[in-house]
């Protein structure tokens, strides 16, 4: 069982139909994430800001300013979560590499990778916090930083796939793939190179698994075989 886990969590999964942030998304969430908490595993926690702004999809803007909107959104909602965990009586901070005066309290690399030994969950915002890059990478490297055995991505399919499953029906599903077979099959579109490449040198594994059952996540932690591990070792 893993010990110490760095989660990918996508900011679609907080969003309802009508709503950005949805309460009872994250109330979920937080459930969740307390009985993760309860198996005396350490969490970290890298949110994106899809549910606001994907600066990548708006290439008519200039990098700059699409990039850091998409940062934002994640900060908006690292708050959301802080909220919801501590509601819930779940210990957490919020990291940002932006410095936010009275919204955000400052924490430095050290006391954030001493909290998260000391079983804090640990929300990382505003990615990387650099233009032209993704929060794939901003997960490789606050993984690296943490000492994370595992980067968890939940996302909305079973695992990786060769191509699109949702498009596909004939598409086939890994359950397991080194690093290198990742970096060198560009129809496998899973994370981001930079993140794949840190993940190789550094020896973390990836693990995707498909977040609309929540109990995946608990699943996979108590050790039943589920979704698609991305390892060094074959």
């Amino acid at each position: 069982m893993y010990k110490n886990i760095l989660l990918k969590l996508s900011g679609e999964s907080l969003m309802s139909e009508n709503e950005n942030i949805n309460k009872d998304k994250t109330r979920e969430i937080a459930i969740l994430i307390k009985k993760v908490h309860e198996m005396g595993i350490n969490i970290g926690i890298v949110v994106g800001g899809g549910n606001f702004f994907r600066g990548r999809s708006h290439q008519d803007m200039e990098a700059i300013n699409a990039d850091s909107m998409g940062m934002l959104g994640t900060t908006m909602n690292a708050l959301a979560l802080r909220d919801a965990f501590t509601k819930a009586g779940i210990p957490n901070l919020i990291f940002s590499p932006f410095d936010f005066h009275e919204l955000i309290e400052y924490h430095s690399e050290d006391e954030i990778k001493k909290q998260y030994q000391e079983g804090t969950v640990i929300v990382f915002s505003g990615g990387t916090g650099h233009i032209g890059c993704s929060t794939d990478t901003a997960a490789s490297m606050k993984a690296i930083l943490i000492d994370a055995d595992v980067i968890i991505k939940l996302t909305n399919v079973d695992g990786v796939f060769n191509k699109d499953p949702n498009k596909y029906q004939d598409a086939i599903m890994y359950h397991t793939l080194t690093h290198q077979q990742v970096l060198d099959n560009k129809e496998i579109k899973v994370m981001d190179l930079a993140c794949i490449k840190d993940c190789m040198k550094y020896d973390k594994d990836i693990l995707v698994i498909n977040f609309n059952n929540q109990e995946n996540l608990l699943k996979v932690l108590q050790g039943e075989k589920i979704g698609t591990v991305i390892t060094n070792h074959e």
